[in-house]
C-alpha cells in the first residue's frame, strides 16, 4: 500500500508540473506589446491612458496580456499604432481607425474624429474599444467582422450606450482567432484566410 501511495503521488507530482509548465508555455505566448505613437501634443494622454487600461481589461478578460510602450525601442512583434489629430476630412472618410491585418504590425486611429464625435465621458470608452477592435485584427491576421460585440463592423447606438456601462465583450469565435494568431506570431507565421486589404471601423452609424 505504502508503495502504491507513493507511486500515485510522483505521477502526480508530474503531471502538474507538466500542466504548470504548459500554462507557462501559453500565458508567455498570450502576451501582446503594443507601442503607441501620439505624435501630437493635442493627444490628451490622459485619455489615451484610460483607453489602454480598458482595451487591456478586455483582453484580460479572455486571458491575453497587453504591453504597452512609446515607439522607442518597440520590439520587432510589437503593434505600433499611430494617433493622428490632423486628419484629412477625405482621408478615409467617416472612419475612426484602420488596421492593416495582413502586414501585420500598423494601425492608425483618427483620434481627433474620436473627440470631435464624442463627449469627454465618452471619448477613452470609444478610444479603448477602437483600440481593443484594431489589435484584434492585427493579432487575427484577417478582415472580418462578428455578428456583437467589440469585433463588429459598426457599432450602433445601443452599443454606444453598453460601453458606458461594461466593456463590449468577444464572440468566442474571435477568442480562437486571436489565440491562433498569437501562436502564429511566436512562431514567426500568420494567417491570411483573405485578400490582403486594409481594414476600416466606423462607429456611431
Amino acid at each position: 500500500m505504502k508503495i502504491t501511495a507513493m507511486t500515485i503521488v510522483v505521477l502526480m507530482a508530474g503531471t502538474v508540473a507538466v500542466a504548470n509548465g504548459e500554462s507557462a508555455a501559453v500565458a508567455a505566448q498570450r502576451k501582446v506589446t503594443v507601442c503607441i505613437d501620439r505624435m501630437d501634443t493635442l493627444v490628451a494622454p490622459g485619455f489615451v491612458l484610460m483607453a489602454q487600461a480598458l482595451a487591456s481589461r478586455m483582453f484580460a478578460d479572455i486571458g491575453v496580456t497587453t504591453e504597452w510602450h512609446g515607439v522607442r525601442g518597440c520590439p520587432a512583434q510589437g503593434i505600433l499604432i499611430t494617433l493622428g489629430h490632423d486628419t484629412p476630412e477625405s482621408l478615409q472618410r467617416g472612419t475612426l481607425a484602420y488596421a492593416l491585418p495582413y502586414e501585420g504590425t500598423h494601425i492608425q486611429v483618427f483620434y481627433d474624429r474620436i473627440v470631435g464625435q464624442y463627449i469627454n465621458p465618452q471619448v477613452p470608452k470609444v478610444l479603448g474599444h477602437v483600440l481593443a477592435h484594431e489589435i484584434t485584427h492585427i493579432l487575427q491576421g484577417v478582415n472580418r467582422h462578428s455578428a456583437s460585440g467589440v469585433m463588429k463592423a459598426h457599432w450602433g447606438p445601443d452599443d454606444l450606450a453598453a460601453m458606458a456601462w461594461e466593456p463590449l465583450r468577444f464572440e468566442a469565435h474571435d477568442i480562437d482567432l486571436i489565440y491562433l494568431g498569437l501562436a502564429g506570431r511566436a512562431a514567426g507565421t500568420t494567417l491570411a484566410m483573405n485578400a490582403p486589404g486594409r481594414h476600416t471601423m466606423v462607429a456611431g452609424q
